[in-house]
């Protein structure tokens, strides 16, 4: 450097003053170190001002780029690393649109067997720890585009909602921009990009919409068997005991306890008989109830027709009511004995006097009851002598015919419970459909003149000896679909998965979750996914890879849930849409649900998969017109045409089939943290 400089010196002497270049202005001043100043080179063309220093902001104390350096720009550093894992939305064109069964073939990719998604780029995929799925009935599309008017009263223009933005193409996804959602919904912008359209299961020509919840909780079985490490084989036949319910299932359906029962129920919670059990059983006495004397049993003489009785008497039970002064009385018994024969038919005459013979339902007239002096106490007194400790009674929905019976007994077989609705549980499948789908035969169909109690207890008990004969899963949504918790933590896989929901989930699709959290409100189901995401050390609750959780505020608050009208009375009020809550309530319902998904959100793990799914749209609408529809039919059965309060044409069915449609509808958000 000094020969260098020498040199220059010795050339400008060398050329003579009038060849000197003019001197270089002075530097600026910097606010830099002196020994950073001596760096400075001095560049041949003096009569070029200095070209200026750039101290880099990411740069360490000390160290500072030269001019004049061919150096690499350094990279800006970023909260997430370069194999940070994140959702993509693909570039290609949708050709149908998102369904529930895809978020379903999401998880199980990112946690299972199931093929890649097609729909959404998922980049880093190996890098992803956790899996939660949280489902949000009440949120729809039009809270996003702006058709539902979610603003405050006395806020500001720039408040208003106005259409997400995004592209054209009907099935993408739009991007959400919080300067362009109502405040109560901008909360969602912070942790999604976009929201999805999602379609429910279902069949919009049968007019069906499936279950959300059992839709996503079970998955078709793997073809392949090995993943299974199970061979196919023919199904193993039943006995009849197997399919008898338990006591949890008697209480869960409301059946009336024999006192062996509560006995049962007293030990297994460790407490004595108390003051409430004896309560009830004076006003069953009170009442003129009886039941079955446990203490006699078929002794020796074992039922031959088969091992499949395994020594048990099965009859076949089925009754018809009638509306009286003092509710619901027994005015029909049929009893069929496992070889189909009826050992036991008989009118009642009830001891209150019939307001409603209610013949649509119950086949019952009042010619048929004229000459009947049959009473509720001689049934009784019959069925006492019948019925033993080895008597199994097997029936549809038993429960309603024992409360008019005024009957305990211990033993039931229930046909809508071991044969499953297409909704799952807690959905019941009726007799009328059982037997069309799995007897090939249709029964009650005999219009103004009823039902028919022998009839429907021949239906129940081919539909028992059915279920025997092709197995336990045959007519459950266990036939062809498992569990995907029972996907997740069988092996190879070996994930540890939840499941959070009110009541007790363990019931229904919980069985096979490494743990069930069950709670009461929306900010208990907060609280116990995080303890499913993060592990709780003094419950001995592990970290796990899987958490299923469901929030209901918002599905409360809008009435989303249930049927529009329950009453079946065809000459009551004509089932009306349920609407929103004031716009102030229903602002702060979804402002409060908004929050709660945040908190989980804010308790999740880094690399943590959230998924949000609305599982419906508005369902509203779609429940009145299967109401109608319905009232319509019961109309239809006994009146003219110019009679009717509905009338069902054209115009109906497709309003049906186009609220169908937009019930099915939903949305969804996903992200990784």
């Amino acid at each position: 450097m000094a020969k260098k400089r020498k040199s220059k010196a010795k050339h400008y002497a060398s050329s003579g003053p009038s060849e000197a270049p003019a001197a270089p202005p002075p530097l600026p001043a910097l606010d830099v170190p002196a020994f950073a100043l001596t760096a400075i080179v001095v560049e041949d063309k003096m009569s070029v001002s200095p070209p200026p220093y750039r101290v880099p902001e990411e740069a360490d104390e000390g160290e500072w780029e030269l001019p004049g350096r061919n150096k690499k720009p350094k990279k800006e550093k970023s909260e997430k690393k370069r194999n940070y894992p994140e959702f993509v939305v693909s570039p290609q064109k949708l050709r149908r649109q998102v369904q529930l069964h895809d978020i379903q073939n999401l998880v199980l990719w990112l946690a299972a067997d199931a093929a890649a998604p097609q729909w959404l780029l998922v980049r880093h995929k190996p890098a992803i720890r956790r899996l939660v799925v949280l489902m949000v009935s009440g949120l729809t599309m039009n809270m996003f585009d702006g058709n539902l008017d979610l603003v405050p009263e006395g806020h500001s223009p720039s408040d208003q909602v106005v259409p997400a933005s995004g592209t054209a193409e009907e099935f993408f996804p739009s991007t959400l921009d919080s300067e362009k959602l109502a405040p109560c919904l901008r909360g969602m912008a912070d942790m999604f990009s976009h929201v999805w359209p999602i379609k429910a299961s279902g069949d919009d020509r049968a007019n069906r919409m499936h279950s959300p919840v059992g839709n996503f909780l079970t998955a078709p079985l793997p073809k392949k068997t090995d993943v299974v490490k199970e061979t196919p084989s023919a199904p193993k036949q039943l006995k009849v005991i197997q399919l008898l319910m338990t006591l949890a299932e008697l209480v869960e359906n409301e059946y009336p306890l024999h006192s062996s029962q509560l006995e049962e129920v007293r030990m297994s919670i460790g407490e004595e008989e108390t003051d409430e059990d004896r309560d009830l059983l004076e006003k069953r006495t009170s009442e003129g109830w009886v039941e079955t004397d446990i203490s006699k049993g078929n002794g020796e003489d074992k039922n031959q027709a088969g091992s499949i009785l395994d020594g048990k008497t099965v009859y076949s039970l089925d009754c018809e009511m009638c509306q009286t002064e003092h509710g619901l009385e027994l005015t029909r018994i049929s009893i069929l004995n496992w070889d189909g024969k009826s050992i036991y038919e008989t009118f009642v005459k009830p001891t209150n006097a019939i307001t409603d013979y209610l013949t649509v339902y119950s086949g019952i007239t009042k010619e048929k009851l004229e000459n009947i002096s049959t009473t509720l106490a001689d049934v009784q007194a019959h069925l006492l002598t019948l019925f033993n400790r080895d008597t199994i009674l097997v029936g549809q929905s038993l429960n309603s015919d024992l409360v008019a019976m005024k009957f305990a007994h211990p033993h039931i077989i229930d046909t809508s419970c071991i044969y499953h609705h297409t909704r799952g549980p807690p959905y019941k499948p009726s007799l009328k459909w059982l037997s069309q789908r799995f007897l090939k035969r249709d029964i009650q169909n005999t219009g103004p003149t009823g039902h028919d109690s022998a009839e429907d207890a021949q239906a129940c008990l081919d539909l028992l000896k059915l279920k025997i004969e092709k197995g336990e899963k045959f007519g459950t949504s266990d036939e062809n679909r498992e569990s995907i918790f029972k996907r997740l933590t069988r092996a190879p896989y070996g994930k540890k998965a939840a499941m959070v929901d009110y009541s007790d989930p363990n019931k229904f699709y919980g069985a096979y979750a490494t743990s069930t959290l069950d709670a009461t409100n929306d900010d208990e189901v907060v609280k116990n996914v995080g303890k499913c995401v993060n592990g709780d050390m003094e419950a001995g609750l592990p970290a796990m890879d899987f958490t299923w959780a469901r929030l209901r505020s918002l599905e409360t608050a809008r009435c989303f849930s249930g049927s529009n009208s329950k009453s079946t009375d065809i000459d009551g009020p004509l089932p009306e849409v349920v609407r929103d809550p004031p716009k102030e309530v229903l602002i702060e319902s979804v402002q409060e649900t908004v929050t709660r998904i945040r908190q989980i959100y804010d308790a999740l793990p880094k690399c943590t998969a959230f998924v949000v799914y609305s599982g419906t749209g508005d369902p509203r609408q779609w429940r009145c017109m299967n109401d109608l529809q319905r009232r319509f039919k019961e109309e239809y059965k006994v009146r003219k045409w110019d009679e009717l309060g509905v009338k069902w044409t054209d115009a109906e069915d497709q309003k049906l089939k186009k609220s169908l449609s937009a019930a099915r509808n939903g949305v969804g958000f996903m992200v990784v943290k």
